[in-house]
């Protein structure tokens, strides 16, 4: 038996503790989840999302393989989501990018960009008429619209919430409320230290893969393979430090606007951001831009509450009577170049990185860190726990 730990219980925590779990016949894995959260994972930078799948629209943003890996992953989530007994929300019925007459050259820049660069993948200019009868009620506010068909978006509070009760149902040890302190590699497997009802206690493992996100840059991952400078001062060189790691601050409000009716994500195309307004059904909109290079992780501020509602407004002005349910922040990790990172040191596996990709690159992560478990397990003896 491969006892395995898996620390954070956000989207890939939930993911990958699921998918290896359910590899437990066949390889003889025994999974452990371990999360500071309770099971509704309110404090993940998962919750504090939209769930976008759009490959092109982030294409501005992000390096090439992020959008490839955007649209690998728009094949794997049906089958994962198949794979779970309660209903989730997921649509690939394509994303519309506007933008006002006076950022027209933002809406150029953008057209001229993914014909150059993704010329394989089918980009629709609309006129008025035509995005009239595609989204009528975006038609009204605008004159032209890239439409991009293949995009997609996916329920992620409805997601975590499957995931909850599929983990729950399948059985999987999860040990929420428990906050990892510290992951002590060993000459073999890894000690976890944890605080759980303001207690401490130690586990041993022979994997353990840490999915924390910026937690992880909060707590100590100690080698007892790696050098130490004249200091005394654990070496930069240890590849389980994750250095670079940083956090990026997202915010986001839920909207009740029930005279509202837009079917597809949008993204206003803006000088200073980019606003997304994405539809929850049920008169529920998520509208989110903002990215914030803070540690800070304080309830919204009034400058990037008064933008987000003065762009959504602007897009429809029916966001005028909207209730506001609920505004959200959180941090999301991301290294020096922005890109995702599957690490393996000894007995540790750690992903982090995600940025503002989780969702959209999330299968795609999934298949690498069950690539590295197999690997890792073609290269060890498990321990008997």
């Amino acid at each position: 038996m491969t006892c395995i730990a898996v620390v954070g219980a956000g989207l890939m925590g939930r993911l990958i503790a699921l998918s290896l779990h359910r590899e437990r016949a066949k390889h003889g894995y025994q999974v452990t989840l371990f999360d500071k959260d309770d099971k509704s994972g309110h404090q993940s930078a998962a919750y504090a999302a939209a769930g976008l799948l759009t490959p092109l629209g982030e294409s501005m943003h992000s390096e090439a393989n992020i959008v490839e890996m955007g649209f690998e992953s728009l094949k794997l989530w049906p089958a994962i989501l198949a794979s779970l007994d309660e209903y989730t929300f997921f649509q690939q019925e394509g994303a519309i990018m506007v933008s006002h007459e006076q950022d027209k050259g933002d809406y150029l820049r953008v057209k001229r960009y993914l014909e150059k660069h993704y010329p394989q993948y089918p980009v629709q200019q609309l006129n008025r008429q035509q995005l009239l009868q595609l989204e009528p009620e975006i038609g009204r506010s605008f004159n032209q619209a890239l439409y991009l068909p293949e995009e997609g978006q996916i329920g992620n509070r409805k997601l975590l919430i499957a995931l909850r009760h599929q983990l729950e149902k399948e059985q999987v040890n999860w040990l929420s409320q428990h906050h990892v302190l510290s992951i002590n590699q060993q000459t073999k497997g890894c000690q976890l230290t944890y605080q759980f009802q303001d207690k401490s206690q130690q586990a041993n493992f022979d994997l353990v893969i840490d999915c924390r996100g910026i937690g992880a840059k909060k707590s100590a991952i100690n080698s007892a393979n790696f050098s130490t400078n004249i200091s005394g001062n654990s070496s930069v060189n240890d590849p389980s430090k994750l250095v670079d790691l940083r956090a990026v601050r997202g915010e986001l409000m839920q909207l009740y606007a029930p005279d509202v009716h837009i079917t597809r994500p949008i993204r206003l195309m803006h000088p200073r951001y980019q606003l997304y307004i994405a539809p929850k059904g049920k008169g529920f909109y998520v509208v989110g831009a903002t990215e914030i290079e803070s540690e800070d992780n304080s309830p919204m501020t009034v400058r990037s509450a008064m933008e987000l509602l003065s762009a959504a407004y602007s897009v429809h002005p029916g966001f005028a009577e909207a209730n506001i349910r609920q505004h959200v922040c959180q941090l999301r990790p991301a290294f020096n170049d922005n890109q995702p990172k599957v690490k393996v040191s000894n007995d540790l596996i750690q992903i982090n990185g995600l940025y503002r990709h989780g969702f959209l690159i999330a299968p795609v992560m999934l298949e690498q860190v069950k690539q590295s478990v197999r690997q890792w397990v073609k290269g060890s003896i498990a321990a008997v726990c």
